[in-house]
């Protein structure tokens, strides 16, 4: 058993017959997506479920022991959970988050009716990410991530350091959904910030023309760089994240 660290443990709250699962990103922590949830449960009324991701808000000697299907397994858990007893679900998730969004909409387009990913990444890394592919010798640990947000003051929970074999499989996971967008139908409502030090703008283009739904939307932020969700424009995302399901739903 190990030690979640304060604010990044999973967080649920009932509300309405919509289910809503939030996901966070890489090395990062529910702390991350907490505000959003919240906001669409005050807001919107949403019943809305975050899950921690294995080996995230722990250590990184425990993220080390971790991979993609552990990762996107937790997720899948909690969305098949929350759809077992609410009438219609929709996925949101930041960073890696993103990507398991778009990958739960290409895996399991019964359940998932809509979803809104945020700097989510399929297939272009940027330029530190990629060179670590080819260090040799390979270093067990990277600098950190985390904490590219505009504002002033604001703080992600995140890891400083970062596993090299993690990376490896973040890199997995990121193709394998890229390859799949097609196979996406669902109405897809994407966002992504214009000055995004992690995750390279050009993603959401990729998104927005490789799903093959018939809804698809963009929005572009201003005021915010990769943790949007606690940066300048988290109550533009609340607000546009939930209108969007909330007229999916029918409401």
């Amino acid at each position: 058993m190990v030690d979640v660290l304060e604010g990044a443990e999973a967080f649920e709250f009932e509300g309405n017959d919509i289910g809503v699962l939030v996901i966070h990103g890489f090395t990062g922590s529910t702390q991350s997506m907490r505000y959003l949830g919240e906001q669409l449960h005050k807001k919107f009324g949403f019943t809305v479920v975050g899950p921690r991701l294995p080996g995230h808000g722990t250590s990184v000697a425990d993220m080390a022991t971790t991979g993609a299907t552990d990762w996107v397994g937790e997720a899948e858990r909690a969305l098949k959970a929350l759809a077992a007893r609410k009438s219609k679900v929709f996925v949101t998730g930041l960073s890696m988050g993103g990507t398991i969004t778009l990958n739960l909409a290409w895996r399991h387009k019964e359940i998932v009716q809509g979803i809104a990913p945020i700097a989510g990444a399929v297939g272009i890394l940027n330029d530190p990410m990629s060179g670590a592919m080819f260090l040799d010798p390979m270093p067990e640990l990277l600098p950190g991530v985390g904490s590219d947000i505009k504002a002033p003051d604001v703080k992600e929970l995140a890891y400083t350091e970062v596993p090299t074999v993690c990376l490896g499989e973040l890199t997995k996971l990121i193709m394998a959904t890229g390859t799949m967008l097609r196979e996406i139908t669902c109405p897809t409502l994407v966002i992504q910030g214009r000055e995004d030090h992690v995750v390279p703008a050009a993603n959401a283009s990729l998104i927005v023309n490789g799903v093959s739904s018939d809804e698809v939307r963009l929005l572009w932020l201003n005021e915010s760089y990769h943790v949007a969700t606690l940066d300048n424009d988290k109550d533009l995302i609340v607000d546009s994240v939930g209108a969007f399901f909330e007229h999916l739903a029918g409401k």
